[in-house]
């Protein structure tokens, strides 16, 4: 019997407001996947995060990719929550690939992981950040390029308990966007990019208010800005959807990381208070 070949990958948050698709942050919540060669097909989902009958298994998508009708058996332990705007798809894209490809001796760098994984995901940055860790940016050209992120700063990330599948979250987005609002997304993604590599309060501030898919996106799940609001009367810098949400997204400083924490969790919902994942795919 063939070894157990293993690949880890973080949790996303994607977006961070006015950067739609194209700038990623990895979280501490990881998706660990083992697979080896079989004479069959099988998928063991452990922990406490499961795909559901209508969810699909991303990991086993990715296996089949990446070997075609080569059996492998595989387990899979997720520590992250599944239709809640974290990327749970994208890590299971990103670990699957990694250790099919491992589990039948090929090559598994990053870069050839993000190429697999992107084209099952459909969203480069929640991948790239899956991939390569830290802060990504997604560039309209080329392979994503990671930004320094600010060592002041610090992701809190509000869990709700209610569900949003990013494919309703898209279908009410616009096909066509004003010139207006898209001269504003540019200033606030600028201001954005420019928050977090310097965590100057001023410029974190100046993201506030994407008109792009987040205002769209509100009646979807009104919790979300309700949350929005708890984060920021706590001290938070920016707040803002992760991913298609309900998650909320609060970049705070290491000193008011736990007061913004404490307010979310008064709220009844979950919360991730770790620093950013740095490692991506191990």
């Amino acid at each position: 019997m063939s070894e157990m070949a293993v690949a880890s990958a973080p949790a996303t948050t994607a977006n961070l407001g006015p950067a739609f698709d194209c700038i990623g942050l990895a979280l501490s919540p990881r998706c660990t996947v083992r697979a080896r060669e079989a004479d069959e097909w099988s998928v063991e989902h452990v922990g406490e995060f499961r795909p559901g009958s209508t969810d699909g298994d991303g990991v086993l998508a990715a296996a089949r990719q990446v070997v075609g009708e080569s059996p492998l058996s595989i387990v899979v332990d997720t520590e992250i929550p599944i239709g809640k705007g974290l990327g749970s798809s994208a890590a299971a894209y990103v670990a699957g690939t990694a250790a099919a490809l491992r589990a039948v001796g090929e090559d598994a760098s990053p870069d050839r992981v993000f190429r697999l994984a992107k084209e099952l995901e459909g969203h480069d940055d929640q991948v790239g950040a899956a991939v390569y860790g830290g802060l990504v940016l997604i560039p309209a050209e080329g392979l994503p390029m990671r930004l320094p992120f600010h060592p002041s700063l610090r992701p809190v990330v509000a869990v709700p308990p209610t569900r949003l599948p990013t494919y309703k979250a898209r279908s009410i987005l616009a096909d066509e966007i004003p010139r207006d609002v898209v001269i504003r997304s540019l200033a606030r993604v600028s201001s954005l990019t420019a928050g977090l590599i310097t965590g100057d309060p001023g410029m974190l501030s100046a993201a506030h208010g994407d008109e792009i898919h987040e205002a769209p996106r509100a009646h979807l799940s009104p919790e979300v800005g309700h949350l929005m609001d708890v984060a920021r009367r706590a001290g938070a810098l920016h707040v803002a959807r992760s991913g298609a949400g309900p998650s909320v997204v609060a970049i705070t400083t290491f000193d008011t990381a736990d007061r913004v924490a404490d307010a979310l969790r008064k709220e009844g919902v979950g919360v991730i208070n770790e620093s950013m994942d740095t490692t991506g795919l191990v």
